[in-house]
């Protein structure tokens, strides 16, 4: 098995299934903030101090097994008597669904740090740690700087690259390069400490195909010195769906969500 059928085992069929399912997408993002900034659109989801505590991450549920999609993080809320508010996939996996790096949810490690090299986006170094402490508040790091900082959060995602670090764009990326995506990525606002979810939209082929830095640009646009790509393709975002939304059938890792 080579690296790429490692970290992307099905590639192709979550494709076309998010394709198919992509008239759907608009209608799941009810509250989403919309914003177009140089030739790029996107949908945004803004978590303020106050609802820090609210952000949480999921991977498994109560019978240690992956939820797997937005299916299964509703149907583990609805065990709860509660209901999903926002939710996004939150980064690149293997085979499992497993994540490829670190993933703490609930204060709980259930994935450590990967410093290791590799190929694709995952490893295209400098990576990072995007993470939340209720008490010292989010933040995005280098993975080797995460390593040494001594930081134990109570939530916590590796992912790669790293698009902005102290306001500096990953050197990899170039202004005029041809790759543009769907991406998804998430931003802590310098101001505040807000916490700021962007998904490149998936129904507009010209706006939401974006390049790296061009994602990283609009993150400086929006105050952000620190921001964390979290996947491509794949990538779907909830903002306040339907009780009887229909979610398209995907396979994700861990979910970011804030349920009610």
């Amino acid at each position: 098995m080579n690296l790429l059928q490692m970290v992307r085992p099905m590639k192709l069929p979550r494709w076309l299934l998010t394709v198919f399912g992509c008239a759907t997408i608009t209608s799941h993002l009810h509250g989403a903030e919309t914003v177009e900034h140089e030739g790029g659109r996107y949908h945004l989801h803004r978590v303020d101090k106050a609802d820090w505590s609210r952000l949480e991450l999921a991977w498994t549920g109560t019978n240690n097994k992956p939820l797997g999609d937005f299916n299964g993080l509703r149907q583990h809320l609805a065990a709860q008597n509660k209901k999903i508010v926002f939710a996004t996939n939150a980064g690149i996996y293997e085979r499992g669904p497993k994540p490829c790096g670190l993933t703490i949810c609930a204060g709980r490690e259930l994935v450590p740090l990967s410093l290791r090299d590799g190929e694709g986006n995952f490893f295209l170094k400098p990576n990072g740690v995007f993470y939340l402490d209720d008490k010292t508040g989010p933040g995005v790091m280098e993975a080797a700087e995460f390593a040494k900082s001594g930081l134990k959060p109570r939530v916590a995602t590796q992912s790669g690259p790293l698009l902005l670090r102290q306001g500096v764009i990953h050197p990899a990326f170039r202004m005029n390069s041809p790759n543009k995506r769907l991406r998804n990525a998430v931003g802590v606002r310098k101001e505040d400490g807000q916490i700021i979810f962007v998904m490149s939209d998936r129904d507009d082929s010209v706006l939401g195909r974006v390049t790296f830095h061009q994602l990283s640009r609009f993150f400086l646009h929006l105050g952000c010195e620190d921001a964390l790509f979290l996947d491509g393709d794949i990538s779907t975002m909830l903002v306040d769906p339907k009780p009887d939304a229909k979610f398209t059938s995907n396979t994700f890792a861990a979910m970011f969500f804030i349920a009610e």
